[in-house]
């Protein structure tokens, strides 16, 4: 039993101003190095995809400047087009979402297991109809979705399979890395060594994929922008719609420096995980999300759940206690926001991007109707919804110490303690 009054009380906080939480993430030992490269006489982008590739097991990879646009790119390359539907998780980024509608498809959202929070074969089924073009999972906070059910339904309708690994690099389901499972895999290199995504170029991404013919259409759509050459007395024409999303060679060699580094990064991590998991499982009404059979978790977010039906007070007094013995640092929070249906405001009428009569699949009232309504999505949707008004995160990364580690843990326990019921 922690005796603790708390800091929102007026009690000392665990933490003070002048011990954040974000401590320096690791850098590269050959970065400057290979600056200095490039500097001198430029740093070609393969460099760093043919190791890239090699890392995640797959005959292929490219760069892209975002996540964003390796998600857009990655449905371009599988065929996505205006009109067609894309069953695709509700909980995750933007980013994931931004790619489907850029192509004037529809996004269709399956439930997710409320463990979890990541979609199942199971669920992905009963969203399927004859209008789907494509699957885009996403690896949600780091866990591997359980992807054998999964495979099995996309190899029964002949559907291409997407992973959104931008959570997830290098986490492994039965032997094999998230990127190399399904048709194409999009990874993130957002953020920077002081924290956040584990190979951090500032803003970045990539696209692997053992299928040559969709690296072809992926490297065309967002590096060569759609062109192809003509007779060599005219050019390059454009017979496709193509965008500028190129990796650039800074980029490649920060992300090189980096790569080398990545197992060791994620180990960190996953040790670091195994340490809190071990702490939080003694706390009454306090879940590690637990991670399929034979899948990994390479923690870029730390997610767990609570049981708020078993404390006097919601999710927000809970986080904000837990800020307070921060001394007000914002290490932890929910993750409403990522409950795509509720912050994707653009899909409850379409006509706010694409103008009147140019809505993917036709006019709202004609098509896509009152299908994306808040308290619809809701009650489709109940796993996902109750995850997300369960769920708290943060995001401890290699740069923290064990004792960071244990006083995360220490400050979980006394305010669930504190409110326990």
């Amino acid at each position: 039993m922690i005796t603790h009054k708390l800091a929102i009380d007026g009690g000392t906080p665990v933490r003070s101003t002048d011990r954040p939480f974000r401590a320096r993430a690791w850098q590269g030992p050959n970065m400057k190095k290979y600056l200095l490269e490039f500097a001198d006489d430029g740093f070609p982008e393969s460099r760093f995809t043919d190791a890239f590739a090699r890392a995640i097991g797959t005959h292929y990879a490219m760069g892209s400047n975002t996540c964003t646009n390796a998600c857009h790119t990655a449905m371009a390359a599988v065929g996505v087009g205006p009109g067609d539907e894309v069953v695709i998780t509700p909980i995750s980024d933007y980013g994931t979402l931004f790619g489907i509608l850029a192509q004037r498809a529809i996004p269709v959202f399956a439930d997710v297991d409320p463990e979890t929070g990541c979609v199942t074969g199971e669920t992905i089924a009963r969203a399927i109809t004859p209008r789907t073009k494509a699957v885009f999972v996403v690896h949600w906070a780091s866990t591997t979705c359980d992807m054998d059910p999964i495979l099995a339904v996309t190899h029964e309708h002949g559907l291409p399979l997407a992973e959104d690994c931008c959570q997830s690099i290098l986490a492994k389901y039965k032997g094999k890395t998230t990127g190399s499972i399904g048709t194409i895999g999009a990874f993130s290199f957002d953020a920077t060594r002081w924290g956040g995504k584990h190979l951090g170029t500032g803003s970045g991404g990539a696209l692997t994929t053992d299928d040559e013919l969709i690296y072809r259409r992926a490297f065309n759509f967002s590096t060569q922008r759609g062109e192809a050459m003509g007779a060599p007395t005219f050019g390059r024409r454009h017979p496709i719609l193509g965008v500028p999303y190129r990796f650039d060679e800074v980029k490649a060699a920060v992300a090189l420096a980096q790569l080398e580094i990545l197992p060791q990064i994620v180990a960190r991590r996953q040790e670091l995980a195994r340490r809190l998991d071990a702490r939080l499982r003694r706390i009454d009404h306090i879940r590690p999300c637990p991670i399929p059979e034979g899948g990994e978790n390479s923690y870029w977010i730390y997610s767990f759940l609570v049981d708020l039906e078993k404390f006097q007070v919601d999710l927000d007094t809970l986080t904000a206690a837990m800020v307070a013995e921060a001394s007000g640092q914002a290490w932890i929070g929910p993750g409403r926001y990522y409950f795509l249906p509720d912050s994707v405001e653009v899909l409850q009428d379409f006509r706010i991007t694409y103008g009147e009569g140019l809505n993917p699949g036709g006019r709202p009232e004609t098509h896509l109707g009152d299908r994306y309504r808040r308290d619809g999505m809701a009650a489709e949707l109940p796993n996902a919804k109750w995850y997300v008004e369960h769920m708290l995160r943060f995001s401890p990364h290699e740069g923290w110490s064990e004792q960071d580690i244990d006083e995360a843990a220490t400050i979980i326990e006394m305010v669930a303690e504190h409110y326990h019921a």
